[in-house]
This record gives C-alpha cells, structure tokens and sequence, in this order.
C-alpha cells in the first residue's frame, strides 16, 4: 500500500499517502488543500504530527485519546467549566455587596476573551496547500468523532 493514493469519505478532497506501514509505526501523508479541514479524530496510542503550512514547519504531539483535526467545537467541556466558575465568582462578588467590583471583573473576562480570539486569529496561516506527514504507533487505533459525520472507530490506516 506504500505510495498509493488513498481517499476518506469524511472528507472529501484530501489526499492521503501511505509512506510506511509495518508493526512499529503507521505513517501517512496528507496533502489538504486551501479552504478544506479534516475530520475531529483521536488516536488510542496518540500522534506524531509533522505540518507545512505556508512553508512553514510545525511539529506537535497529540497526546492519546486527545481529540485533534476537523473544525473546532463551539465550546469545550472545559470552556464550559470555565465560563460557569466565572459566572459562579462574579455572582459571589454580588452577593457580597461588590456590585461595582463585579463589573469590572465581568468587564476583564470579556476583554481577556476579546484578546484571546484576536490572537487566535491572528496566528492563523493564510489559506495555502497544507502538507502534513502523521505517524502513529501501535495499535494503530482512530477514532473519528466529528460532529459533521458518524462516529467510527478503525484500526490501521483510517485513510483507506
């Protein structure tokens, strides 16, 4: 299978590479073009990832079980749990009688917010072909959980 062209129904025009496939690793590359985004997956041993983006190399590690790929969810678990303590502080500093402390905290966290999806945006690549080479480690197991398509489990090459 080394070389050979292969496609994932999720999504629709990326093209993924076989490179090496044997006991101890899985290697795959993938050429996505501009404007197009993966699937939300993890890898039960976690992922090697090597990406040019722009030209630009980035090396990261996905740690097992991490969901990683695909479009970001509107708000994680922990976003959620962040935003409850907030809200749980701000309405503690009320009740203590600190209404206009209160407002400036609830004031600060919106400013903290705005700054960091202004960052966000701004270390985003410009749209470019995006090439990225991942290696996985045995059990070479993904488990594709997105909320655009089914949720599936395989083991090896998920491409395929």
């Amino acid at each position: 299978m080394d070389g050979v062209g292969l496609t994932c129904p999720e999504i629709v025009n990326v093209s993924g590479y076989t490179l090496l496939d044997n006991e101890q690793c899985l290697v795959t590359a993938l050429l996505i073009p501009p404007g197009e985004v993966g699937v939300r997956h993890s890898h039960e041993s976690g992922e090697l990832n090597l990406n040019w983006i722009d030209g630009l190399p980035m090396v990261r590690w996905n740690p097992p079980g991490v969901l990683h790929g695909g479009y970001e969810s509107e708000a994680s678990t922990e976003d959620v749990e962040q935003r409850k303590r907030l809200a749980d502080a701000e309405e503690t500093i009320r009740l203590a009688g600190l209404d206009p402390v209160a407002n400036i905290f609830r004031d600060l966290v919106g400013d903290i917010d705005g700054f960091r999806k202004m960052v966000e945006e701004l270390a985003k690549p410009s749209p470019s072909l995006h090439v990225g080479i991942d290696v996985l480690f045995p059990p070479f197991k993904t488990t594709i959980d997105d909320p655009t398509v089914p949720k599936k489990t395989v083991v090896g090459q998920w491409y395929d």
